[in-house]
């Protein structure tokens, strides 16, 4: 399509907006605001542009100025009109518009623009207009794990010294430091000065002298939360993680004569992180006299800090749309407009959640209102719920399938997906409604390019940058295009172009540097990177860019003193010491070189390779590596262990632990293999890790075979196994399958581990060694290296081995060996494997209190509830008066909607996910579904606790010694003066109930940042019953006939739920079936009902009617039968040795009831009945009962079995006591005729 065939058409469409419009605001509403909307809904950014700004020029005060400007922000970049912009932002200072965020939007602008022009001295004197605050001192990183940094109070809260050292996040030592360069914009980058930058607290301190005591505005801007003190009084504090904007939040403050202290505290979660912080009179205007110190000053308190309302009264200090909307949306709440105007000025504060809230109120105004439901979809996306914002898009355009906009986020999605048939589909919609929209063709040409289609690409690229010469994206990207062809020269004229309208444009900038670097241009590319200094030298990647021309250029010295100036500006740049860290080790300084490489490792301890280098060039074997051959060569035979599968030579651990503290652990193996049950035990090697903070690295994987051929492993997988679950993508196995598997082969394998995660505390660690294993061993040998003077605790269980203690350089080296242990030989019901090994545990945690606090910390933020889940809540505890009730449909919802994953602590990380995630994607493991269970109880307004606990099922937890032992977390309520504990992973357990494993386990209770140790409650036997009712009729011939009622509770409802609950009606009569034939072979199932299973609140119970053709024996005239029909102890193979090696443990305590009445046939009568019985001992009882009464035969039999473990000095009296049992279920009933 020609130019002129496209001017018409868009005349013709620019016709067709005017005569409809499409966005009903409502009867009231300007045409700027309707037809500005009109034409930003199909694209057409000029003229929308043309509509607010002329608004704006002549209603700078009205509040809806502010939005308009918002809006005007959005399409800059595509209309180009920069110039346009400028005069529009200079007329409204001008004018001195009473909206003060609007000032300070436009003057913002100004500054923008005289950088974007290159005269970086007058954007410098724009600035100094807006009272922009530079001089500060920052400290940091403290943590924020888990969000948990905002409440938490840290030194520079509660003392100011400026000489003193603090241990801060992950341990490092951090101290008040001045940053040497700010950005021009005065936005202070806590992202560049401070590392580790994720989950991490700054503080930023400075002073301020004011000739007279007088009102003051301290406006900020921060990413993410954000608390100000002033004078030692908390005046901002907004909990919020959002970009930062200028002018977020505002508060007027009473500035006291002489000199005044403010303290910013900054909360980051990931990504950037800093802020604005500007002082201006109540006019918002510059405030003369004032002055900036970093030294210690003595404050003078006014009276008072903040303004009261009464001194507030008549004063419009900000005058903006935000206050002017919130009123609007309270006194008309059926106001369209109101509600849509507040929620786009929430988001441009950052406030996406009440942003998101007023779109949803829109929507209920005018469920047929495109525009709503765009703008809540566009929120919902910006909070990654992408499927709901997904949907909402669409319904705009169901509502008006010619919004452009929404069809462009459609197509972007199909984009992003990688559905290019389908996103070419949505762009060339939008070109038949709009042919020369922006985004459409530019992303028709990257559609293009990822397909391949290089020349289409290249010529929509260029077929734009004519038509749209001033949008710097599509001049780009033609560059890039040109470059990837190999056409360098025009590539750099194309990335020229946009540098000559745009001097700040970072793409262009950094893609004509590469080119230059590639080029050899080296001193071109340079001089590009030290233009930026100008106006942005808080930027440590635009010094290590310098660095790296000098490099090419072999130029190492000049390298050197770029970087050795950016040490100096960034302090705690870890990437800046490792690279200056080469350079040296280049010039020969190896000392120094090093002395770099362990600072960067200090503070980021992800860098392996440089740990790996300075282990090469430095550092020697503080233990000789065991030589495999000498071990295969002294090995025992299978007929020295015949009960083994395989004999382990070597069981070896040696963790090395970091001065940064990180750790290092090595494991390696030597196995005989015996048998074919050793080959299936040994020959596939499964290591689990998490890739998001550890490294493993195979350094042996081999065979030795008979006749000493070694064979290496070649099949080394890398495996994910929760790969589709976003919330666990970082658990990966590594699975090693061993080669060339025989009898009488010897398996090798040795890995190491790298934990750069710095454990979860701090510098802290922990470690289990066994001594003992299920095969024999014939040397195990632990190895601990820690930095000299690092202390920890051990305690011995069941040995009393000792290590051997060396010096090595600047290290302790701990070796604790042992040699030929016999194998623990399996045994039915034995304790749990921590039980009854051998062991040597290790930790650095000084209390019990270290590990509670630090949890209680990072998981009291994640439990939050956003608006989703207050919704849930509501609807979960309408009509429910009480608090039982709530918690009951609470805890019901959480074990049955939201899937469980089983994941140990660690392999999942520490740290729960936020509720609102959880929610979201209806899954999470213990810990997580804890959170979001503690977030909707809060929510319900009822007290909840998190509980950390070590279930039975991995061992006892050892008191004395404080390290995380625990596997588990639950959560409990205070009620009725006791804790009513609850397992949200306790799926078909009722409220009330808990599983086996959480029952007698010691659990750790988190309350107000302390924990206390608690015993879980036993759940009684009577608790734990199954009832059963069976009326039976028997025919002379042998055969019954049978009904039976069964009643359960405990954890025979929970097991028959689990069973039952999710089959169809075919497979429960199969599973029925099944179960009547191992008691009764023959039987036949005729009919069978449940109750509701999928009701948690509606008791288990079951009914079924059967019938079994020879049940009694008839012989002669007689009829003989055992009574108990389903339950009785037919095998006493669970006690059949005369002693055990291992006590007995078990992890139920339960009842069952069997009333049985058997209608006898018609002309027998009892010939013999069974002695009633009564057993008791100290871990159960059994009865039996008979009674007979008329031609019914009553028989009732109780067993109770109340215990978790049965000593090896009680087990005969339990044995006698289990064959008893077998004996009297055995007897029979014997009829006559």
């Amino acid at each position: 399509m020609n130019i002129i065939k496209k001017k018409f058409v868009l005349v013709f469409f620019i016709s067709l907006i005017l005569s409809i419009t499409v966005f009903s605001l409502n009867v009231c509403a300007s045409n700027s605001e309707i037809i500005g909307f009109d034409y930003w809904s199909k694209g057409f950014y000029q003229e929308a542009f043309d509509q607010w700004a002329d608004f704006i020029s002549k209603k700078p005060d009205s509040p809806e100025s502010e939005v308009y400007w918002i809006m005007l922000e959005e399409v800059l970049d595509k209309v180009g009109r920069y110039d346009e912009f400028i005069t529009l932002s200079q007329e409204i200072l001008d004018k001195d518009s009473n909206n003060k965020i609007l000032k300070a939007y436009a003057q913002g602008q100004i500054v923008q623009s005289y950088i974007r022009k290159n005269n970086i001295l007058q954007a410098s004197q724009e600035v100094e207009k807006l009272g922009m605050v530079t001089d500060w001192l920052i400290i940091g990183p403290f943590d924020n794990t888990g969000k948990s940094g905002f409440k938490k109070v840290y030194p520079p809260e509660e003392e100011i010294d400026l000489q003193k050292t603090y241990s801060g996040k992950d341990s490092l030592q951090i101290e008040w430091f001045k940053p040497k360069k700010i950005a021009l914009s005065g936005f202070i980058n806590l992202d560049a000065f401070l590392y580790p930058n994720n989950w991490s607290v700054g503080y930023a301190l400075t002073y301020v002298y004011s000739p007279r005591e007088k009102v003051a505005i301290f406006k900020i801007g921060a990413d993410d939360a954000v608390k100000v003190w002033f004078n030692d009084e908390v005046v901002i504090e907004q909990d919020i993680y959002r970009r930062a904007v200028i002018d977020q939040e505002a508060v007027p403050v009473w500035l006291s004569e002489g000199w005044n202290k403010i303290l910013v505290k900054v909360c980051e979660k990931e990504e950037t992180w800093g802020f604005y912080f500007r002082i201006t009179d109540i006019d918002g205007e510059l405030i003369e006299g004032l002055k900036y110190n970093t030294e210690y000053k003595e404050i003078t308190k006014a009276a008072k800090v903040k303004l009261t309302e009464e001194e507030l009264k008549g004063k419009e200090y900000l005058n903006d749309a935000l206050t002017y909307y919130q009123e609007e949306v309270i006194n008309n709440p059926q106001d369209l407009k109101s509600h849509l105007f507040l929620g786009l000025v929430f988001q441009k504060k950052g406030f996406l959640d009440k942003a998101i809230e007023e779109f949803e109120k829109a929507v209920s105004v005018d469920s047929k209102n495109a525009l709503a439901h765009y703008l809540l979809g566009n929120g919902y996306r910006q909070k990654e719920k992408f499927d709901e914002g997904q949907e909402k898009i669409k319904e705009a355009l169901k509502n008006n399938p010619d919004f452009i906009q929404a069809i462009m986020q459609v197509g972007i999605n199909y984009y992003e997906k990688g559905l290019y048939k389908e996103a070419i589909e949505e762009f060339e919609k939008i070109l038949e409604v709009n042919p020369d929209s922006l985004e459409a063709n530019l992303y028709l040409s990257w559609v293009y390019e990822r397909k391949g289609w290089n020349l289409e690409a290249r010529r929509k690229l260029e077929e734009l940058g004519e038509t749209k010469p001033y949008y710097a994206l599509v001049q780009y990207s033609l560059g890039v295009s040109y470059e990837r062809k190999g056409w360098y020269e025009k590539a750099i004229q194309q990335y020229k172009k946009v540098l000559d309208s745009e001097y700040d444009d970072s793409l262009s900038r950094t893609g004509l540097s590469s080119l230059y670097f590639q080029l050899g241009k080296f001193e071109e590319g340079i001089a590009l990177y030290r233009e930026v200094l100008s106006w942005k030298p808080d930027n440590p990647a635009i010094y290590k860019n310098i660095a790296d021309g000098y490099i090419r250029m072999r130029e190492e010295i000049q390298a050197i003193e770029i970087l050795e100036e950016a040490k100096e500006i960034f302090p705690y740049n870890s990437s800046i010491y490792s690279q200056l860290g080469y350079l040296y080790h280049e010039q020969g300084e190896e000392e120094k070189a090093i002395g770099l490489w362990r600072q960067a490792l200090e503070i980021s301890p992800e860098f392996l390779h440089l740990r790996d280098y300075i282990d090469f060039i430095s550092e020697k074997e503080e233990v000789a590596e065991v030589d495999a051959r000498k071990l295969i060569a002294k090995a025992p035979s299978a007929e020295e262990y015949p009960d083994a599968s395989a004999a382990i030579l070597l069981d070896e651990t040696k963790r090395i632990i970091h001065l940064d503290g990180t750790s290092s652990t090595t494991y390696h193996k030597i196995i005989k293999l015996f048998n074919r049950r050793g080959i299936e035990k040994f020959g596939e090697v499964f290591i689990t890790y998490n890739a998001w903070g550890e490294r493993i690295t195979i350094k042996k994987a081999r065979t030795f075979k008979l006749d000493g051929t070694i064979i290496d492993a070649t099949s080394i997988k890398d495996i994910f196994p929760l790969e589709g679950y976003r919330l666990y993508s970082n658990i990966s196995q590594k699975v090693i399958s061993m080669p060339a598997l025989e009898e009488g082969v010897t398996i090798e394998y040795q890995y190491t581990l790298d934990d750069y995660s710095r454990g979860f505390i701090g510098k802290n660690f922990q470690d289990t060694f066994y001594l003992q294993d299920f095969e024999p061993i014939q040397f195990c040998r632990y190895i601990l290296t820690v930095p000299e003077g690092v202390e920890f605790k051990t305690v011995n269980f069941k040995t009393d081995i000792i290590p051997e203690v060396k010096k090595v350089d600047n290290k302790t080296v701990y070796s604790w060996e042992a040699y030929d242990i016999s194998q623990i030989i399996y045994e039915s019901d034995m304790p749990p494997f921590h039980n009854i090994a051998p062991r040597i545990t290790i930790s650095s945690f000084s209390s019990w209190e270290e590990i509670t606090s630090w949890y209680y910390d990072i998981s009291r933020e994640q439990s939050k509830a956003d608006a989703d889940i207050k919704a849930k809540v509501a609807e979960l505890i309408q009509g429910k008066d009480t608090d039982e009730e709530k918690i009951r449909a609470i805890y019901h919802y959480v074990i049955s909607e939201i899937r469980y994953l089983g994941l140990e602590f660690g392999l999942s990380g520490h740290m729960p996910h936020e509720a609102a995630e959880i929610y979201k994607y209806k899954y999470g493991d213990c810990k997580d579904k804890a959170t979001l269970l503690i977030a909707m109880l809060r929510e319900a307004e009822i007290e909840a606790y998190y509980i950390l606990l070590r279930t039975r099922y991995s061992g006892e937890l050892d008191l004395d010694l404080p390290s995380f032992q625990f596997d588990h977390a639950i959560a409990a309520v205070p009620l009725n003066g006791e804790l009513m504990f609850l397992d949200g992973t306790a799926e078909n357990y009722v409220y009330g109930d808990l599983p086996a494993m959480d029952q007698d386990a010691w659990a750790m209770v988190l309350i107000d940042g302390k924990g206390e140790f608690k015993k879980i409650p036993v759940q009684p036997a009577e608790e734990n019953q199954r009832i059963r009712e069976i009326k039976l009729d028997l025919a002379g011939d042998g055969s019954i006939k049978a009904e039976a009622l069964i009643s359960q509770s405990g954890i025979f409802a929970s097991y028959y739920r689990s069973i039952f609950k999710d089959l169809g009606e075919i497979k429960r009569g199969e599973a029925i079936q099944n179960s009547l034939s191992s008691s009764c072979p023959g039987s036949v199932l005729e009919e069978f009902s449940f109750s509701d299973l999928a009701d948690l609140n509606v008791p288990v119970e079951q009914k079924y009617k059967f019938r079994v053709p020879y049940y009694a024996k008839k012989i002669g005239n007689k009829l003989q039968f055992k009574p108990s029909i389903i339950e009785r102890v037919e095998s006493t193979s669970m006690v059949a040795k005369e002693e055990r090696r291992f006590p007995m443990y078990f992890y139920d305590q339960y009842c069952t009831q069997n009333v049985i009445e058997i209608n006898i046939p018609e002309g027998y009568k009892a010939e013999r009945i069974p002695d009633d019985v009564d057993l008791a001992f100290p871990f159960g009882s059994y009865r039996a009962k008979y009674s007979v009464e008329d031609n019914t035969i009553r028989y009732e039999r109780y067993y109770k079995f109340n215990t978790f473990e049965i000593s090896k000095e009680n087990y005969p009296s339990f044995k006698e006591f289990i064959e008893r049992i077998a004996k009297e279920d055995a007897q029979e009933i014997v009829l006559i005729q």
